[in-house]
């Protein structure tokens, strides 16, 4: 019967180590180890033998089942039998839910016995002896620590008449019971857009609570599981895993209440269905993926006001100056080419939005967890970047000029190299504008990444429209366009001028590389840099016309070395401190000393009552620099939450982290900033978020109306 699960595992747990037929006890680092069998001998005339091997993790340890979750390892043996014989998987109990921070692993708290069928060919000599063998690996955890551990197992039997061995056959008959039952029970399941649905038919008065182990690794991400009641069943909901489309059946085990109230549980194999499973109504709470007409349009509109708003930030004020000198030098070139130069940049943006919505889209589905900003993650990109800075800020500072002479200012605002100037410069700025979110900005795209990839792309493409529509307006308008001064000598003046701000982002995205990788890693960007000034210097020479040769080949030279020179940057970010892991405070924001983030970190002190602002920030990030240096890190703020009380805890999204991007996306946020404050007597629910542009009166007036808020509940 299925009900006899539990009583099985805790019959399992509470048995000892019988005599028989076993191999003796060890014991490694963290867990103790036994491989017995069920038969007294090995039957003679063929059959099978059932060999367990028993695991059990020290207190406080646990290990997994055959598919950990999100991490762990599953318990193998790799068998070393004699000719003949042949061993069938491994049979695991069923596992339980151990979550570990914002992570979902299943497996096993106490004592497991895994069984494994023997095949013994026929005709053996009685009593010969027959040895068994392995390498079994597992893993075991704690709430600290993950340690892979192996061993070398053996057990000799004589042949005989291959009866049981009473010692060890209550051990044996617990672990039949802790097996999930073997059910033929109606099953199906569908992918539907970013997620799969899962029906299973249950017998009359079985349900709920219950829980879907889904056993091929990746097919689902594990997080929430969201449950409805079907007309025969349940109907379980989860977001795709990276391999969701590899499969046309899929073995499962569901624990779950049976008619009776007591834990039970099946072992299912749920078909593919042929198009989505038939609408049933969600319960309340549920957690809805399908957004309303009114939801999108709003999401669109907030996209597009977000990109307006993305204008002013700091990101952006280089690429704006470069184009405010190209709007005035157009002014000469009439009203036509103003348009064209207005759509093209324009369209550079649209292009390189669509294009970053199509790679978020793609790795999310493929189960990595990204976010916007994604690609400054990677030091590579942040060379390439710093690199193309550069180059813009020695062409304005008149280094160089594109072409094989010299051109004077305007010279090259002809049609064809105005249309690829203002293409590639649409394009730019939106690769600069990713350090930096907006208002409005934020909670779109955080809506837009949980929606089908049309929705998505929409809300994606208004941002970008947003972004560019300033500039567009200025170009298509010619009254709009009447504000900026007229053309003149102080435009070559202005050039030079515009050449600091982008060695000033040079510098600051060399600093990001040395945040992510040290020293010796901004040491060579920075080597890359000076080859690549000294290559464009020589290019610029050789457009004088002497010695032209001579200069062109000591411009490939410097290319060739900055190459040389970025190829080796690396991409290993800097190790965890000791200081880090400890949650010790690696700086001062201020008068806040800020900890570092892990998820048990902040549940802890959210569970023990412990007011606590958690912010998640990165290097690149220039919007959560601004905020921390004019909002968190004053005095005001500073002396606010010491007199309170609250704890900080600050994550680094620097690198690539996937815990801190599951969190964005449990709070609807799709890259940093995110500020969140969890007032005293509040739940992981309950957070307060603020807004992504801070001032000190902003944090103290919103950390306030939580505070009060709690308050209020807890008088009414």
């Amino acid at each position: 019967m299925p009900s006899r699960t539990v009583r099985a595992a805790a019959l399992l747990a509470a048995i000892g180590f019988a005599t028989g037929v076993a191999a003796a006890v060890q014991e490694t680092t963290y867990s103790r180890i036994e491989l017995i069998a069920e038969q007294a001998s090995v039957p003679a005339t063929g059959g099978r033998v059932t060999l367990g091997f028993h695991l059990e993790p020290n207190r406080g340890w646990h290990a997994y089942w055959l598919n950990p979750g999100d991490a762990g390892k599953e318990p193998s043996i790799d068998w070393a039998l004699p000719d003949g014989f042949t061993v069938q998987p491994l049979q695991f109990p069923t596992p339980h839910l151990i979550p570990f921070g914002d992570f979902n692993t299943y497996g096993y708290e106490g004592a497991i016995l895994l069984l494994a069928e023997v095949d013994v060919p026929s005709g053996l000599e009685p009593g010969t002896a027959i040895r068994f063998a392995g390498e079994p690996g597992w893993v075991v955890c704690d709430d600290a620590l993950c340690v892979p551990e192996d061993a070398d197992i053996e057990l000799t039997m004589l042949v005989g008449d291959g009866g049981i061995d009473a010692a060890v056959a209550d051990r044996f008959a617990a672990a039949r019971n802790a097996l999930p039952e073997q059910a033929a029970w109606p099953a199906r399941f569908a992918l539907v857009d970013e997620r799969i649905e899962f029906d299973a038919q249950l017998p009359v008065g079985a349900g709920a609570p219950a829980t879907l182990f889904i056993a091929p690794k990746r097919f689902v991400r594990y997080g929430e599981q969201t449950i409805v009641r079907t007309a025969a069943g349940l109907r379980f909901t989860m977001a795709a895993g990276r391999r969701a489309a590899d499969h046309d059946a899929v073995d499962a085990v569901l624990r779950y209440r049976n008619a009776d109230g007591e834990d039970a549980a099946a072992w299912l194999t749920f078909a593919k269905n042929d198009g989505a499973l038939p609408a049933v109504a969600a319960p309340s709470g549920a957690v809805a993926t399908a957004a309303t007409a009114g939801e999108v349009i709003r999401a669109i509109v907030f996209g597009l006001l977000g990109g307006i708003l993305l204008n002013l930030m700091p990101c952006v004020f280089p690429i704006l100056s470069l184009k405010a000198l190209g709007l005035a030098d157009l002014s000469k070139a009439g009203a036509k080419a103003a348009r064209e130069s207005g759509l093209l940049y324009t369209a550079g943006v649209l292009a390189t939005f669509l294009v970053i919505a199509v790679l978020l889209i793609v790795l999310r589905q493929a189960g990595e967890a990204v976010g916007w900003g994604f690609q400054l993650q990677s030091p590579w990109v942040i060379v390439v970047l710093g690199l193309a800075m550069v180059a813009i800020g020695l062409n304005l500072a008149g280094v160089f000029e594109i072409g094989t002479r010299a051109m004077g200012l305007g010279q090259g605002l002809t049609a064809s190299n105005e249309r690829r100037a203002a293409f590639f410069t649409g394009a730019l700025a939106v690769v600069v504008a990713t350090p930096c979110t907006a208002p409005f900005m934020a909670g779109a795209l955080g809506f837009a990444l949980v929606q089908p990839v049309p929705v998505a792309l929409a809300v994606f493409l208004a941002l970008g429209f947003g972004l560019a529509l300033p500039y567009l307006a200025l170009t298509l308008l010619p009254a709009l366009g009447r504000v900026l001064p007229k053309p003149g000598p102080w435009m070559a003046t202005f050039r030079h001028v515009l050449a600091f701000p982008m060695l000033a982002t040079a510098l600051w995205l060399f600093w990001v590389i040395g945040r992510q990788l040290g020293a010796t890693g901004m040491a060579v960007a920075l080597l890359a840099a000076l080859f690549l000034g000294f290559a464009l210097w020589a290019y610029g020479r050789s457009a004088g016309g002497n010695r032209t040769a001579v200069w062109r080949t000591a411009a490939a030279a410097g290319l060739v070395a900055c190459i040389a020179a970025g190829a080796n940057i690396g991409d290993r970010p800097i190790a965890t401190t000791a200081a880090d892991a400890a949650g010790s405070p690696t700086h001062r924001l201020g008068k806040l000393e800020p900890e570092a983030f892990t998820p048990d970190r902040v549940v802890g002190y959210v569970e023990s009552d412990t007011p606590v602002f958690v912010y998640f920030t990165a290097d690149w990030c220039i919007s959560c620099k601004v905020n921390e240096r004019i909002a968190l890190a004053t005095d005001e703020v500073g002396d606010a939450f010491n007199s309170r009380g609250i704890k900080v805890i600050e994550g680094d999204w620097t690198t690539e982290d996937p815990v801190i991007t599951e969190w964005l996306t449990r709070y609807d946020r799709a890259g940093v900033p995110l500020y969140l404050y969890f007032p005293a007597g509040s739940s992981l629910a309950d957070a307060t978020v603020l807004p992504q542009v801070l001032l000190p009166g902003v944090v103290i007036d919103a950390i306030d109306a939580a505070d009060t808020a709690v308050a209020d509940a807890a008088v009414g």
